[in-house]
């Protein structure tokens, strides 16, 4: 209904250099970010709104022209009135979620355009960051391990073997293969990071196998009655979170879930509107993970409860959670969708705005952002065009 407002967000973000976060942002929002960048082409190439087509080449330029000796991608690039690139790598610590959205945007943009001139010039610096996420592994055991602040969500409490990480990195695979099929070392790593996948975030009472890192929290994982694929875990425990980017993600790439929809169906309200959080539970005051919380941001503090990565609902992973619902649960996409229009017409203005208060369904963040409109984008999107990305 309103795919002609988010086009023009994405529109308007569009430079000379490739996608900006938002056009009318600061803090650092005004720069060309891997993660925010692929994924707002992710929506253009869904759609084949090819009047943008240009401004993904632009982005996958930009961020690959930064590429350091080491193969990383940079989190962000600025570009001065001077034409100069200002690189980031991430202030506080790194991102891993910058490497794999790069990679995936690239091979996105090659097989939907055969832009083959594209696709050699990119070959040894795409592998090279396959060799970096193969040394982020640290124990070689198939599952890169993200650092505190590390991916989309740099303000909260995750880190470790983290789900929404090692999937993008197993998509990631998984299009490279489709773009370099002779490579027969794809093929392996891509057995090996799947199985891994399954032996250690599974909740269907699995048994241990070679795969499994930590077989005793993975033991007591199966005896939880849980309805979604854990958060991520590490070398004390799992942190049981539910993260809705990573359990989308997770069904779009093949990895089935039945009971997620009973989880997902306790957040639709008395009027039928369906509002999902990112992140859930909250994390309250009392809670011990609060300590942790409230140090853990750069220019201010946002996490208050039921307020951005803390209980707030993020649209562009609510619609990657609609596209992972879409085969098993159309009724309840169309009813995310449903809801986040009303809420674009009423509440929002069609700003875009960044996040959903959970407590009181009001905008907050920035505004006109293309994370937003790419989330109403993947709400749209029919059966037949997610396919068309998410043919595995």
């Amino acid at each position: 209904m309103y795919k002609e407002q988010a086009f023009q967000v994405l529109s308007n973000s569009a430079t000379a250099a490739g996608f900006l976060a938002t056009a009318v942002g600061d803090e650092n929002y005004n720069r060309v970010w891997s993660r925010d960048s692929a994924i707002t082409a992710l929506a253009i190439l869904l759609h084949e709104y090819e009047a943008l087509y240009p401004s993904i080449k632009a982005s996958i330029l930009t961020l690959g022209s930064q590429q350091n000796e080491s193969g990383i991608i940079p989190s962000n690039v600025a570009i001065d009135q001077d034409g100069k690139p200002q690189t980031s790598f991430g202030t506080l610590v790194g991102r891993v979620d910058a490497q794999t959205w790069w990679i995936i945007q690239c091979c996105l943009y090659i097989q939907k355009t055969n832009d083959f001139e594209l696709k050699d010039r990119l070959k040894d610096q795409i592998f090279k960051v396959l060799q970096l996420l193969d040394a982020w592994e640290f124990n070689a055991r198939d599952l890169i391990y993200t650092p505190l602040g590390g991916n989309w969500a740099d303000e909260y409490i995750l880190a470790g073997y983290t789900l929404y990480d090692n999937l993008l990195r197993y998509w990631a695979l998984l299009l490279c293969q489709q773009c370099w099929p002779s490579e027969a070392l794809l093929s392996t790593k891509i057995t090996s990071v799947y199985e891994a996948i399954l032996a250690n975030f599974s909740i269907d009472g699995r048994e241990i196998t070679k795969k499994t890192i930590h077989p005793r929290i993975f033991t007591a994982l199966q005896h939880k009655k849980i309805y979604y694929l854990p958060a991520c875990f590490d070398a004390a425990q799992y942190n049981m979170q539910w993260d809705a980017a990573a359990n989308g993600l997770a069904l779009l790439l093949g990895f089935e879930n039945p009971q997620i929809l009973p989880f997902i169906e306790q957040f639709a309200r008395v009027d039928q509107r369906l509002v999902i959080p990112s992140f859930w539970p909250v994390i309250q005051k009392q809670d011990a993970a609060w300590s942790l919380l409230e140090n853990q941001y750069n220019y201010s503090f946002k996490n208050e409860p039921y307020h951005f990565h803390n209980g707030g609902s993020w649209p562009v992973m609510s619609g990657i959670l609609a596209m992972g619902i879409q085969s098993i649960a159309p009724k309840t996409t169309r009813q995310i969708e449903s809801t986040y229009e009303g809420y674009l017409a009423e509440q929002d203005g069609f700003r875009f705005s960044e996040y959903i208060s959970m407590n009181e369904l009001k905008p907050g963040g920035k505004q006109q952002m293309c994370f937003s409109a790419s989330g109403y984008l993947f709400m749209c999107a029919t059966p037949a065009q997610i396919k068309t990305v998410f043919s595995i």
